[in-house]
């Protein structure tokens, strides 16, 4: 059997007395954060998060220019359809029709028998 001397007990109690002080703080703190975000206000509340909790946002970056900052990939400007290339169709017909093609020319609007193109590949 261990006997512990009255400044271990003193110590012991002071420890048991701040831990739930503490525990009634958070307990406090819960209490006002659920009713917040039951409130649905949540601003202020995060103060207490240490800078290294919070996760920092990722930086943009591009594939395509390999650079930082900028632009993200999906929004660069090279990607973009350039204006000396062929725009999307405007053929708004009905799909079921057969829409003349030329192999030659690789183009909607006329029929391979009927290409005028004098050009050999």
């Amino acid at each position: 059997m261990t006997f512990v001397c009255l400044p271990q007990i003193n110590f012991l109690n002071s420890v048991i007395v701040d831990l739930q002080r503490k525990n009634e703080e958070l307990k406090v703190k819960l209490k006002k954060l659920a009713l917040a975000e039951f409130n649905g206000n949540t601003d202020g509340f995060d103060e207490g998060v240490s800078k290294r909790e919070k996760k920092a946002t990722p930086r943009l970056f591009c594939d395509i220019c390999d650079c930082f900052d900028l632009h993200d990939t999906e929004d660069c400007p090279t990607q973009a359809q350039s204006p000396d290339s062929v725009p999307h169709t405007t053929y708004h017909g009905n799909p079921a029709d057969e829409r003349p093609y030329c192999d030659i020319c690789e183009t909607f609007g006329h029929a391979t028998e009927s290409c005028n193109d004098d050009q050999t590949f």
